[in-house]
């Protein structure tokens, strides 16, 4: 081989652990949708309806219970 193909090979190497790194950073903060602007707030607005959700269910089972 030549060092232009090594050199190629290396930079490859190096642009794909980066892309990689970058993917399992961006999952472990728990980031649904990779490289879309609105990701961080998108995240953050699931979570808080989803909580929300939980509460309302929670209220309303708690009043059927109550009823009975």
């Amino acid at each position: 081989m030549n060092i232009q193909t090594i050199i190629a090979v290396v930079i490859l190497a190096v642009v794909l652990f980066l892309a990689i790194r970058y993917i399992y950073r961006e999952k472990k903060k728990g980031v649904h949708c990779i490289g879309c602007p609105m990701a961080g707030s998108c995240t953050k607005a699931y979570a808080e309806m989803e909580r929300e959700m939980k509460t309302c269910l929670q209220q309303k089972l708690a009043e059927q219970n109550s009823e009975q």
